[in-house]
C-alpha cells in the first residue's frame, strides 16, 4: 500500500444547518453566500432529503465559526431552514493518502480503530484522497495513535 498520513485537527467547529428545503440549488446558495463573505469550509455532509428537508453539516474553523454561524443564521430565514447550530466540541482525524479510495477496507479499518478505543465518531467525508471523521475533541491525541497503530505501524 502506498504512503498513508494520518492528520488532525482540532481547531473546527461543526455547524449543523437543520431542516433545508431538499431542492436543487440550495446547496449553492448557502455555499455561494459563505464563499462570496470569504469563508473556507473544511468539510461538508449533507443528509438525504426526508420529508422533503435535509441537513447540512459543515466544519469550519473555529476562529470563523462565530461568523460563520452568524451569517448562516441570517441566510436560515432566505432558504427556508429551520435551525443553525454549533458545536466546538469536535475534531477531524483523517487517513490521508492519493488514490485512497482505490484501496479496499480503508474506511472499515478506521472506524474499527476508533471503536476499540471507544471513540464514537459523529460524521464521517470520504473523498479520492482521504478518509475523515469528526469525533470528540478530547479524544483527539487518543485517536491519532489507534490510527497510527492501524495504517503506520509494522
Amino acid at each position: 500500500m502506498e504512503t498513508l498520513r494520518i492528520e488532525s485537527n482540532q481547531e473546527v467547529s461543526k455547524i449543523l444547518v437543520e431542516g433545508v428545503p431538499d431542492r436543487p440549488g440550495i446547496a449553492a446558495e448557502i455555499f455561494g453566500a459563505l464563499g462570496a463573505q470569504g469563508f473556507n469550509v473544511e468539510l461538508v455532509v449533507t443528509t438525504g432529503g426526508t420529508g422533503g428537508l435535509a441537513d447540512i453539516c459543515l466544519a469550519v474553523s473555529r476562529e470563523e465559526s462565530r461568523n460563520v454561524q452568524s451569517a448562516l443564521s441570517e441566510l436560515r430565514k432566505a432558504v427556508s431552514a429551520r435551525t443553525v447550530r454549533e458545536d466546538v466540541g469536535i475534531a477531524l482525524v483523517s487517513v490521508v493518502g492519493s488514490n485512497l479510495s482505490k484501496v479496499p477496507g480503508v474506511a472499515g479499518r478506521m472506524f474499527h480503530a476508533l471503536s476499540s478505543r471507544g471513540i464514537n465518531i459523529d460524521v464521517v467525508s470520504t473523498s479520492l484522497s482521504s478518509v475523515t471523521c469528526m469525533i470528540p475533541a478530547d479524544r483527539t491525541e487518543e485517536a491519532v495513535v489507534a490510527l497510527e497503530g492501524e495504517f503506520l505501524s509494522g
